[in-house]
């Protein structure tokens, strides 16, 4: 049975003041009537200022309003997503070119309760009008769905959120999707932006469903305990427009692994960066240099007859003292660009961006007199009644490797040694 026919009756019987009309009054016509007023579905006809002029009685027991209250309002008194400004003339022209459209929403009935929904509908014209032949599908089933899952799960277009689960308000404090979303359009809102994570923009969807056997995580703060969650997040297809989204909490396991790793580059006695990620960094950093046409030091350090004062005092002051010496040394290279290490023994390497020669020169011998002003008694140092350390610079401003500065730099230091000891040397090298 066609639209056109079940609109002429829905439209006639509602408008209509004569109820001796014969067309009412006919076996079909009566058996419409009933059929659209008994069956489960969801039935209105809206006009084109989205004015109810039609609901079956579905539609009246589903959102306990009157019928009376219903014919009095729009679309947007009972859908929470309605955008009316969308339904222009544009809108129409489409609307009548495809003749049937889908729409995802949410649903309010008079006692607050929402209802995911899925509309079907169809574009009917009566008597020089046009109308909206809406059918509702409840899609609440869906819900309990998400609901039973572990973590957060969403339902999402990519741009707004249609469904969450509990887990998901519980965390953000909020009780209800309708209190949520009268705030937030979606929760990618909360995304925090970090480099590795999944940041607030429309394609985030796009890049959770391309990176499903990758890591795709997001960063969201807690809201009850103030720390930074971290999510694994899984975007898959659920029809035609819609994403299934589950937020795995990895939090406690990632970091574990942010510890592990941590552990990894990190020299256990001095808690400054080990040989191996310096092998790493240096590379980088020379590249670095490269692309934004800067300069770059490499300085090395080593402590003065170090053996012979572990010979004297013991290893276990030795190690006391190479602590001693990464704090200060930490100390005089603490901006975010400064790269501290102990390279092995009782040699450290220090990586710096350079934006005066004399500065990290001068840098470096300040760090010089902080050694010998700790006042560590060292009796066989021939330069010094403490412990003190040579130095050796060197400067890369545009070209070679990562070999040539380490070379050169053990050369410097070698001189410092080779000089008297307790001093600070440099070269500013340009490999070609």
């Amino acid at each position: 049975m066609s639209f056109n026919t079940i609109l002429d009756l829905v439209l006639r019987s509602n408008f209509s003041s004569d109820s001796s009309n014969e067309s009412l009054q006919s076996g079909k016509l009566q058996f419409i009537d009933y059929m659209i007023n008994h069956i489960s579905n969801l039935i209105f006809v809206a006009d084109q200022n989205n004015r109810f002029v039609y609901v079956n009685d579905s539609v009246v027991r589903k959102y306990n309003y009157s019928r009376e209250e219903l014919l009095d309002m729009t679309i947007s008194d009972i859908d929470i997503h309605f955008d009316a400004s969308t339904f222009n003339d544009t809108f129409w022209k489409e609307f009548a070119d495809k003749k049937t459209l889908q729409f995802h929403s949410i649903h309010k009935a008079k006692d607050w309760t929402l209802y995911p929904v899925l509309i079907h509908a169809h574009y009917v014209e009566y008597e020089d009008q046009v109308y909206n032949f809406g059918v509702i599908e409840d899609e609440s089933y869906i819900q309990k769905l998400l609901d039973t899952q572990d973590g957060f799960v969403i339902l999402t277009d990519g741009t707004k959120l249609i469904m969450a689960n509990k887990k998901m308000l519980n965390f953000f404090g909020y009780p209800d999707l309708l209190t949520f979303i009268s705030q937030h359009k979606c929760i990618c809102e909360f995304f925090i932006e970090e480099k590795g994570f999944l940041v607030n923009r429309p394609s985030w969807i796009d890049e959770s469903v391309k990176a499903h056997h990758e890591d795709a995580k997001a960063k969201i703060k807690n809201p009850a305990t103030g720390k930074d969650n971290i999510f694994l997040v899984r975007a898959s297809p659920f029809d035609k427009n819609r994403f299934v989204v589950t937020f795995t909490d990895i939090t406690q396991a990632e970091n574990y692994k942010s510890k592990l790793e941590h552990l990894a580059i990190t020299d256990g006695m001095t808690s400054l960066f080990n040989r191996r990620y310096f092998n790493k960094i240096l590379p980088r950093e020379i590249n670095r240099t490269k692309r934004n046409n800067t300069q770059l030091a490499f300085i090395m350090l080593d402590v003065d007859f170090f053996k012979l004062y572990n010979d004297t005092y013991g290893h276990l002051r030795g190690d006391d003292v190479l602590i001693s010496i990464a704090s200060t040394i930490q100390k005089h290279f603490n901006r975010a660009s400064d790269f501290c290490f102990r390279l092995g023994g009782e040699e450290f390497g220090i990586i710096c961006t350079v934006n005066a020669i004399n500065e990290v020169y001068q840098q470096a011998e300040q760090l010089r007199i902080g050694i010998e002003d700790l006042h560590i008694e060292h009796r066989h140092n021939n330069v010094s009644n403490y412990i003190t350390a040579s130095i050796g610079i060197a400067i890369f401003d545009r070209f070679g490797t990562a070999e040539t500065l380490y070379s050169q730099a053990d050369a410097e230091l070698y001189k410092a040694k080779e000089s008297g000891r307790n001093k600070v040397c440099m070269k500013h090298i340009k490999t070609i």
